[in-house]
C-alpha cells in the first residue's frame, strides 16, 4: 500500500456530452436542422471525420429528449449486445451510433433493418451516425438506411478550437498555465475527440499531482501519449 501513487482528494466526475458544451463552429446550422428534423420525427444519418463530435451530438441530443421525459434508447452499435438492444422496446426518438459496425453480420444487419421498419411504423425519430458509408450485405436496408435525411459535421477552424479549448478548460475544471492555449492550437490535435481525450488525461494527472495544466505537463502528454 506504501508504494501506490496517492490519489487526489477529489476527482472530478467525467466530463458530460450535452449540447450545451457542444461547440459547433461553422456547424451551428447542421444542428438546427438536426434538432427540427428530429422533432418532426424524421429520420437523420449524421456523418463527417472520426473524432469530430458525432457522438458528443447524439448523447446531447439523446439527454435532451430524456429530461423532457420522452422516450429515448441507444444502440451503440461497436459493443457488444447492439443486436439484442435493437429488439428493445418502443422509443420516441432512437440513437444508433457507428451503423457501419453492424455491416457484415447477417442477424445485426437483419435485426437495425428490422428495427427501422418498426420505428417507421411507430413515427420514431431516428438519429443514426457513422462515416457516411453503408456496406451492408442487405439491400433492403441500404435502402432503408439511404431514406434518412444525411448531414456531415465539418471540422473546426481555428475559432472553433479555440472556443473548445476554452470549454474543455472549463468542463474539466482545470486551471490553465501560462501559454496553454496558443501551445495548443499549434501543437494539440485538431479533432474535437482527441483534444478531449488529452484534456481527460491532463487533468487526471493534473489533479494527481496538485499542478496547473502546463505547457510542459502537455507537451509531455503529447509526447508520451500519458
Amino acid at each position: 500500500l506504501m508504494n501506490m501513487p496517492q490519489l487526489p482528494l477529489s476527482l472530478t466526475p467525467p466530463r458530460r456530452k450535452r449540447l450545451d458544451n457542444f461547440v459547433a463552429g461553422a456547424n451551428g446550422p447542421l444542428v438546427s436542422s438536426l434538432r427540427h428534423g428530429l422533432e418532426e420525427r424524421g429520420w437523420v444519418l449524421l456523418s463527417g471525420p472520426e473524432g469530430s463530435g458525432k457522438s458528443h451530438l447524439a448523447l446531447g441530443l439523446l439527454a435532451e429528449w430524456s429530461a423532457g421525459q420522452r422516450r429515448a434508447c441507444y444502440v451503440p452499435c461497436r459493443e457488444r449486445g447492439a443486436a439484442e438492444l435493437l429488439e428493445s422496446g418502443d422509443a420516441e426518438l432512437a440513437v444508433v451510433e457507428d451503423i457501419e459496425a453492424l455491416a457484415g453480420r447477417s442477424n445485426a444487419e437483419l435485426g437495425l433493418f428490422n428495427a427501422l421498419n418498426r420505428w417507421r411504423a411507430a413515427r420514431t425519430a431516428v438519429l443514426m451516425t457513422g462515416s457516411g458509408a453503408t456496406p451492408f450485405d442487405l439491400p433492403d436496408l441500404v435502402s432503408r438506411v439511404s431514406q434518412a435525411a444525411r448531414l456531415t459535421l465539418k471540422p473546426l477552424d481555428d475559432e472553433g478550437l479555440s472556443r473548445l479549448i476554452g470549454q474543455l478548460i472549463a468542463d474539466f475544471h482545470v486551471v490553465p498555465g501560462r501559454g496553454l492555449v496558443e501551445y495548443l492550437m499549434r501543437h494539440g490535435p485538431r479533432s474535437a475527440g482527441s483534444l478531449a481525450e488529452l484534456f481527460e488525461r491532463i487533468s487526471r494527472r493534473a489533479q494527481a499531482e496538485r499542478r496547473v495544466v502546463s505547457v510542459p505537463l502537455v507537451r509531455d502528454a503529447l509526447k508520451n501519449g500519458a
